[in-house]
């Protein structure tokens, strides 16, 4: 019975160990260019590639509200942010530069002001 129970766990370990490799595709890895806000308050913005485009590089364009800037970019993409801090208060619009699928998350204040992924530009408020 303790063989049958170890060969089970086996081969329960092994059957995960494959499996993973095929869930990665399905992964994103993120970065979080935040935007912080001439009031104080700060829009969080999270960008994501698959795994396989984690490296290659691509620019997010961001048009802010006059006096803010960009905190907290982690740097985990290969990812230039360029900040155009002259936008319409109570407003943020991004678009990307990039070849491949680029998904987005923006949040301000607790309120999600949306998420998906990066096709045109995109306008977001509050």
């Amino acid at each position: 019975m303790r063989r049958v129970l170890v060969f089970l766990t086996l081969v329960a370990v092994l059957a995960m160990a494959i499996a993973a490799p095929a869930q990665a595709g399905l992964t994103w890895c993120l970065t979080d260019p935040n935007i912080k806000l001439a009031d104080g308050g700060v829009v969080h913005l999270w960008v994501g590639v698959a795994p396989e485009n984690k490296n290659t590089g691509f620019t997010l364009t961001i048009v802010a509200p006059a006096g803010s800037r960009v905190v907290g970019n982690s740097q985990k993409l290969n990812m230039t942010v360029v900040l155009q801090d002259s936008g319409p208060a109570g407003e943020i619009t991004a678009w990307v530069d990039a070849g491949f699928d680029v998904s987005y998350a923006v949040k301000f204040r607790s309120q999600v002001l949306g998420e998906g992924l990066f096709e045109g530009a995109h306008t977001w408020s509050w």
